[in-house]
């Protein structure tokens, strides 16, 4: 059957359907390198997350067992909107306030991509900081930072899921990362 048209055989290409990898960029990372002693820390909780409340709160008394000066803290509620720009600017914020910071949770896609964005925005001040997020979001979380130039960002994975932990987990929890968190930090005895 005739169909009115010549058929070709030719080579196509197909293009690849997705970027090429962002080529890792690492801005300047702080480490304290002195005790916590007199300094002042800084803690990002999010109200989505009981369980990170409890950890939070949990730390900044082991801050300030420590010897911390003040623990200040930002409760985020949005990413976007009004709502979201003022969680922004309560960052910029905090990170004019402390000498160190931890922030977190990153345990689903938005939040962990707003807890590492919150921790840059800390990181740019100069500011030591670690950025939490659970082990299902590690790899979004340490991607997220490359693609904001800070490859280098301190990442504290912790146990997934939280949110469904009891108490008495979540301080067992607690205990057994808050040493780790200051590390990252690059806190001395």
């Amino acid at each position: 059957m005739d169909l009115g048209y010549a058929v070709r055989m030719d080579t196509i290409t197909i293009r690849r359907p997705t970027a090429p990898p962002v080529e890792a960029v690492a801005a300047p990372t702080f480490r304290l390198d002195v005790p916590v002693t007199g300094l002042r820390a800084g803690i990002r909780t999010d109200a989505a997350w009981r369980s990170w409340r409890f950890l939070a709160a949990d730390w900044a008394e082991r801050l300030r067992a420590d010897g911390v000066a003040t623990v200040e803290t930002v409760e985020t509620h949005a990413q976007v909107g009004d709502t979201g720009a003022s969680d922004r600017s309560h960052i910029a914020d905090l990170a004019d306030a402390v000498d160190f910071a931890i922030v977190g949770l990153g345990t689903c896609g938005s939040c962990t991509s707003f807890a590492i964005t919150d921790a840059v925005a800390i990181e740019q001040r100069d500011r030591p900081v670690v950025a939490v997020v659970t082990e299902e979001f590690a790899t979004h979380g340490r991607n997220m930072a490359t693609h904001l130039g800070h490859a280098d960002l301190a990442v504290l994975v912790l146990p997934y899921p939280l949110e469904a932990r009891t108490e008495d987990d979540l301080r067992a929890i607690a205990a057994e990362y808050y040493p780790r968190a200051l590390d990252l930090l690059g806190v001395r005895p």
